[in-house]
């Protein structure tokens, strides 16, 4: 009965690899470009009447998607796909 917490912990283990792994090839953040900003500083302050990193975040991601979704459409056209 020794082997069976064993195996878990060595499946944990694998798992744990796994998962750093995959983490290890995603890329950065593109949200960490806020900090490097001439407005950094002041950042903090204007944020709390107005959140423009939220804005910025939000806009930064909502663009990628749809540059991404017009990229695939144009794919899947390219390719007859979709009409």
């Amino acid at each position: 009965m020794d082997w069976f917490p064993n195996a878990i912990n060595w499946l944990g283990d694998q798992l744990s690899y796994i998962l750093s792994f995959i983490v290890v090839l995603l890329p950065d953040s593109p949200f960490q470009l806020l900090s490097y900003t001439p407005i950094a500083d002041i950042l903090p302050y204007i944020n709390y009447f107005i959140p423009v990193d939220f804005m910025l975040s939000t806009l930064t991601a909502w663009g990628t998607a749809i540059t991404i979704y017009y990229a695939y459409q144009i794919v899947l056209k390219w390719a007859k796909a979709v009409s």
